[in-house]
């Protein structure tokens, strides 16, 4: 299935406005070159849910195995105890009936105010016992590497027209081509 790009580009023009206007704020109080602290983390809360979406449409791992604990009937079938079973977080991420409109990158998804999503739906870093015990980590090391790449570079996407498809994870038909500038060598004002 194919779905086209260009759809989405002005939806995430306005998002990188936003994730722009977040890390400028923190910028503007650090001294040139100042490390990141806990604090400035800690304040970036659009860029998490930005993140958090990022995970749900490309899972950082698609597919798992675990084993059935007991006899499980899904969808008519029985699964015996001590079977393996395949799980899929891309699938689960895109199911509509728990992220509606899913191939839409909607960062609104995981605001306070929005419903949460049912326990194990949402599994980027996987759940319950076997939960990723890196998470934290991971989620300073994309803070700070989000941070860095807006406030340093400029992002022009080539091919505006470029469309996608699922297989199971997004795969584009021309490798999604991006023009990366320092921002110091240009004069880009990113005010909204």
């Amino acid at each position: 299935m194919h779905y086209k790009y260009h759809i989405i580009i002005s939806q995430l023009n306005y998002i990188y406005i936003y994730e722009i206007s977040e890390q400028q704020e923190i910028a503007t109080i650090k001294a040139s070159n100042e490390a990141l602290r806990w604090e400035d983390l800690t304040n970036m809360r659009y860029t998490w849910r930005v993140a958090t979406e990022m995970m749900r449409i490309n899972p950082p791992v698609p597919l798992s195995f675990r084993r059935a604990k007991q006899d499980i009937e899904y969808g008519g079938f029985i699964i015996p105890k001590g079977w393996q079973v395949l799980v899929s977080a891309s699938m689960t991420h895109m199911d509509h009936s728990i992220f509606p409109n899913p191939t839409m990158f909607d960062p609104t998804r995981f605001e306070k105010h929005a419903p949460s999503p049912p326990p194990f739906s949402y599994i980027a870093f996987g759940g319950g016992p076997r939960m990723c015990p890196g998470i934290e980590l991971a989620k300073m090391e994309t803070l700070a590497m989000i941070h860095h790449l807006v406030t340093t570079f400029t992002w022009e996407l080539l091919e505006k027209d470029e469309s996608f498809k699922r297989v199971p994870m997004p795969e584009f038909d021309q490798g999604l081509l991006v023009r990366v500038k320092p921002l110091k060598q240009t004069a880009v004002s990113y005010e909204a």
